[in-house]
């Protein structure tokens, strides 16, 4: 199984929106090469450089190229094309959390939504640390076989979060608490 992980902690994108939330945005280059299909797809940890407070959505962008597979139809003995599909998926403990990427023209850009379902939340996500898996799967054919399967090559990927991070004050206030705190230590009596 070959696995590649390492932690990234580049932030591109800091923009307030208009609902007070903030978009962060970080390159996972972990994710970048010729993807396999489950188990030996591809894992990169990735660090926000923040907590969240409130996450509203998470999002995930690829780049990159693909060569369709061909399957045989064993009615008929024709073949077609078999076109690849990307599966995304992060584990929220509870639940789940995934999207599926279809490329359907090459070269691609899809960037799409992260699901969250059967009870997950973004709460996994709030102290902006996880791990994120790739793999390459071709949809479950009916009276097919594959001959040749489908092949991507993922040039970019970037994730990112629109959620509510913790003003700075908030981080000074923090600060100043812990410095009381310890000062009042110092001072009581023993």
């Amino acid at each position: 199984m070959a696995k590649v992980v390492a932690v990234i902690t580049l932030v591109v994108l800091n923009i307030p929106s208009i609902a007070g939330a903030t978009l962060l945005k970080i390159e996972l280059p972990e994710l970048v090469g010729e993807l396999k299909p489950y188990p030996d797809g591809s894992i990169a940890v990735f660090e926000f450089g923040t907590s969240f407070l409130h996450i509203d959505q998470v999002r995930i962008q690829m780049k990159g190229t693909f060569t369709p597979g061909v399957a045989r139809s064993l009615k008929s003995g024709n073949l077609f094309e078999v076109l690849p599909g990307i599966e995304v998926y992060m584990d929220p403990g509870l639940g789940s959390c995934s999207t599926d990427l279809n490329p359907q023209q090459d070269p691609f850009n899809i960037e799409k939504a992260f699901n969250l379902r059967y009870g997950a939340t973004w709460d996994f996500l709030l102290d902006g640390t996880h791990e994120v898996n790739a793999n390459l799967y071709t949809s479950p054919l009916i009276g097919a076989v594959i001959v040749t399967p489908p092949t991507v090559q993922i040039s970019e990927v970037y994730m990112t979060i629109e959620g509510v991070v913790p003003e700075p004050t908030t981080f000074l206030f923090l600060f100043i608490g812990i410095l009381g705190v310890q000062a009042k230590d110092r001072n009581k009596v023993r």
